[in-house]
This record gives C-alpha cells, sequence and structure tokens, in this order.
C-alpha cells in the first residue's frame, strides 16, 4: 500500500508538472493567439456579412412594399374608372388577409389625416396620429422606409392618387390630389430570417473555429513542436554528459539553421575541451616535474649550503691571519665574494623549492618601498639610472608580509636597473583604484572592491615578445647571471597576497611591470 501510494503521488506529481509545461508551452501559446486573431477576423467577417444580409433584407421588403403599392394604385384607378368604389374596401381586406406579410393598406386624406379605406375596418372615420401625419407627410414621395408601431417594424410606403381627368366625373377638378395610399409590409418574417442566419453563423464559426484549432495543433505540432522537442531532448542529453549527440540538421528552415550552428558551437566547444585538457594535463606533467625538480634542488641546497658556510668561515679566519698588505688578500676577497653569490643563489633556490608561508601585518606600502629604493639607490647611482618615485597620498594600510613584498620590489627594481647598463630613467607608482576600473583583466581571485596599483617603469631593452610567456618560468633567464627565479618567486609571493602581477614590454622601449594587491583587512598570523 505504502509503494502503491508512492506510485500515485509520483504520478501525481509528473501530471502536474506535464500540465504547468503544456500551459506554458511555446506551442499552446501559438495556437492560442493563432485561434484569438482568426476568431477577431471570423467575427468581424461574419457581422459585416450579417448587417450586409440585413440591409439587403430590409431593401427587399421596402421594394416589396414599392411594388405592392404600384399595384394597388393601378388595382383602385380601375376600379375607380369602373366606378367600382364600393369594392375598395372588400379588395383591401381580401389583399391583406391573402397576404402574409402585408398587414395593412389604407387610405387617407392628405389634409386632415381622416382615414376613408382601411383594410381593417374600425380605422374607418378616425385620423392618423398627428406625429404619424407629420411622418407620413415628410416621406410622401420618397421611396419606401421603416416604421415601428407598437413594438413592430414595417417597411411602408406612401402614394399619392392623383385626380386624373377620368376621375373628374365623380370629384371636382380642384382637388390636384384624391387621397393617399399607405401600404405597410411586416418585417417579422426579416427578423426570424436574420434569427436564423445568425444562428447558422454562429455553428459555423464554432465548427470552423474546431476545424481550425485542431488543425492548427496539427500543423504547429508537425512544424515546430516536433523539431522543438528533438532539440531539447539533445540538449538534456548533453547536460547528462553525452557529449556525442547531435542535432538533425536535415531540415530546411530555420530550425535547420539552428540545429547547423548549435552543432558548430558544440564542434567547438568539444575542440576547446579537448585543447583545454591536453593543455591541462601538459601543466600538470609540468608541475609534477617542478614538485620532483624543487625536491631534487631542496637536497642540493641543503647539501651545498652547510660546506659553503664552513668554506666561508675558513676563509674568513685565514684571511684574519694575513697582515693588511699581504697579496693573497685579494684572492681571499674575491673568494669570499664568490662564496656570497653562492650562498644568495642557495638562498634563492631554498625559496623557491620549499617557501615559507606569508605572515601578514598592516603595512603601509610607502614604507616597504622606501627600504627597497634605499637598498637599490646605490646600485642605480651606479649605473646613472634616475629613481622617481609617485605615491598616493594617504594610501590604506594593506595586509602583508613586508620582508617577502620587500623581496619583490627588489627583485623589480634590479632587474629595472640591470636592464639599463647605460643609464635611464626608473619610475615607481602606487595608487588606490575601484576594481572596476582596472584596464588589466585581472584575476577573479583579487575580490576586493579597492585595489591598490604599483607600477614600475623602466626605459630598458625591453623584452621580445617570444619571451613574454616565459618570463615567469622557473630558471628561465636572458642574463649571463642569475638563476632565473627572481620573477617566479615574485609571482607566487603576490599570489599568495592574493594579488596579481602583469607586465607590458616593447623592445628599445622599456618595460611596466604592475602589481595588483587587494586592499583587505586579512587575519593576522603570528
Amino acid at each position: 500500500m505504502r509503494r502503491r501510494a508512492q506510485y500515485l503521488s509520483i504520478y501525481k506529481r509528473n501530471a502536474e508538472l506535464s500540465s504547468v509545461m503544456f500551459m506554458n508551452s511555446l506551442k499552446l501559446k501559438i495556437i492560442i493567439a493563432a485561434l484569438a486573431i482568426m476568431s477577431i477576423v471570423m467575427t468581424a467577417t461574419t457581422l459585416r456579412d450579417i448587417r450586409a444580409t440585413e440591409e439587403k433584407m430590409f431593401e427587399t421588403q421596402k421594394e416589396k412594399a414599392e411594388l405592392l403599392s404600384e399595384s394597388i394604385t393601378q388595382g383602385i384607378m380601375v376600379l375607380m374608372l369602373k366606378n367600382m368604389q364600393q369594392d375598395l374596401q372588400s379588395m383591401m381586406e381580401g389583399l391583406v388577409k391573402d397576404s402574409e406579410e402585408l398587414k395593412e393598406i389604407r387610405i387617407f386624406l392628405p389634409d386632415t389625416g381622416t382615414i376613408v379605406v382601411s383594410s381593417k375596418p374600425k380605422e374607418i372615420g378616425t385620423k392618423i396620429y398627428p406625429k404619424d401625419l407629420e411622418m407620413l407627410r415628410s416621406n410622401l414621395g420618397l421611396n419606401a422606409f421603416l416604421v415601428e408601431k407598437s413594438g413592430e417594424e414595417y417597411a411602408s410606403k406612401l402614394t399619392e392618387i392623383e385626380n386624373q381627368q377620368a376621375c373628374h366625373t365623380c370629384h371636382s377638378p380642384e382637388r390636384k390630389i384624391l387621397g393617399v395610399l399607405d401600404v405597410e409590409v411586416s418585417l417579422s418574417e426579416v427578423y426570424s430570417s436574420i434569427a436564423a442566419l445568425k444562428k447558422e453563423h454562429f455553428i459555423d464559426t464554432l465548427i470552423g473555429f474546431i476545424f481550425m484549432g485542431g488543425g492548427f495543433f496539427l500543423v504547429i505540432g508537425l512544424l515546430i513542436n516536433r523539431p522543438i522537442t528533438s532539440m531539447v531532448r539533445t540538449i538534456q542529453a548533453i547536460e547528462k554528459g553525452d557529449t556525442t549527440v547531435r542535432m538533425e540538421e536535415n531540415m530546411r528552415n530555420e530550425f535547420g539553421l539552428v540545429a547547423r550552428s548549435f552543432n558548430s558551437m558544440l564542434d567547438s566547444h568539444e575542440a576547446a575541451q579537448k585543447e583545454i585538457e591536453h593543455y591541462h594535463e601538459e601543466q600538470m606533467q609540468r608541475a609534477a616535474k617542478l614538485a620532483s625538480l624543487g625536491e631534487i634542488i631542496s637536497g642540493i641546497a641543503h647539501e651545498i649550503k652547510n660546506p659553503l658556510a664552513g668554506i666561508s668561515c675558513a676563509v674568513q679566519v685565514f684571511q684574519a691571519e694575513m697582515s693588511k698588505d699581504d697579496s693573497r688578500r685579494v684572492v681571499t676577497r674575491e673568494i669570499l665574494n664568490h662564496i656570497k653569490r653562492l650562498d644568495s643563489t642557495v638562498k634563492d633556490l631554498l625559496n623557491y623549492a620549499k617557501p615559507k608561508p606569508p605572515r601578514f601585518f598592516p603595512c603601509k606600502v610607502s614604507d616597504v618601498m622606501d627600504k627597497a629604493v634605499f637598498f637599490v639607490y646605490p646600485e642605480a647611482k651606479k649605473h646613472n639610472v634616475v629613481i622617481e618615485t609617485d605615491i598616493q597620498k594617504d594610501l590604506n594600510e594593506v595586509m602583508m608580509d613586508p620582508d617577502q613584498m620587500e623581496q619583490v620590489f627588489l627583485n623589480l627594481m634590479i632587474n629595472a636597473v640591470q636592464a639599463m647598463p647605460e643609464g635611464g630613467k626608473f619610475s615607481i607608482e602606487a595608487q588606490e583604484m575601484a576594481k572596476g576600473e582596472v584596464q588589466e583583466n585581472i584575476k577573479a581571485q583579487i575580490a576586493s572592491e579597492e585595489v591598490l596599483r604599483i607600477e614600475f617603469t623602466d626605459t630598458g631593452k625591453g623584452i621580445a615578445s617570444e619571451h613574454m610567456k616565459n618570463i615567469f618560468d622557473p630558471f628561465f633567464t636572458r642574463k649571463a647571471k642569475g638563476t632565473g627565479l627572481g620573477l617566479a618567486i615574485s609571482q607566487r609571493i603576490v599570489e599568495e597576497h592574493g594579488g596579481e602581477i602583469v607586465v607590458h614590454s616593447e623592445v628599445g622601449k622599456g618595460s611596466h611591470f604592475i602589481i595588483y594587491l587587494p586592499v583587505v583587512t586579512l587575519t593576522v598570523t603570528v
């Protein structure tokens, strides 16, 4: 029972999901929009047809009233010429009795409105209403018109009975109009026909609406819904990890174009993914090699460092026992200089192989920079290099390891001085800015909104474009002396501080090294 309840719950949830998807589907929206447009068009067309039919029916009844009026006028004239006026009343009653549409025939005097002959004998001698008399007089001699009486409409025609010469035997020649013939034709059958017509049109519209809805549903299902469903299934398969599937490209329409573009994009993505995987594999192999190399370097450096310290002590003792005029002092001094250079190289190797974790303190960049400039200044003066600093005032303190960051500054300054053996200009700028103002494509690891930008610019030889991609690689150097670890160590230190270092250079014009550091408060580690 519990499993059955679970099945029912899943079935109900899937049914609700399917219902929601159907209600929000493009197919249903297109069908509803198309049917709405068609219904508006069909309704407008139907109403226009019904109105035109109504007008035609009304005109037909008016023409019928005119024809009847003309025919009755001729009959009256014949009866009057035969001196059979007594049969006029019988003729009118008979005509109304024999016709379902002809409702009333009467003759009244135009001056007083007194009814002298009528298909309804009770009206004889009475007068038509003044309002009717006014309306009848205004329409006298015109075509048939529509009139409403007691909630029912009629088509009425007024015809003057002229006093012709043949009538002078019975009527005075002074009277030009003997009477007015009023013929009224009922419109009840017209309205019945119109009601039936509206019903037929409504049924036809409903049937057409149903057929068009079914047709739209079928056509859209074949031309739109089926291709979209196929595309969605392909995309879902790709989302599940099957990148081998492709959309059908055999359709010669917009869906075919979309499918071809999507497949092309997928092929490009797959090629890029393979390239990234290949590059990642190369980087992993390179990292593994560097890790192994680091272990080897660390061991070798330790093996060299202790004996080197012993040799340095021995040479210093040996030098201390010499007199000031001893010629061998030049040799011992040169030995100590080489030992010092080797010791510096070993320290670089150890710093790269087993770097110390940074110890962060709130520091002012200007203080760290001043110390670095103080150490580099003698070497710069020796090579006729002018150092200019432009550090923005009131810079916020930055959480950093001052010793490691000083090492970074020293590396960049020494490289700049060495790149200008014949002298030049070396400038240092530091300023704070919003991350959005930074022109460089810095990494997302710089999470702070405020960024400290430090730029080192020299007018030296510059770096060749083919070497730009390798300058941060360990042991890469174009100098006769050096380990090629300075920039690699500097990059590692900057990245450990959550920053980024970039370089722009042009041969013959100099180089620009830019350091970006986040202006954030870090946890102080002791």
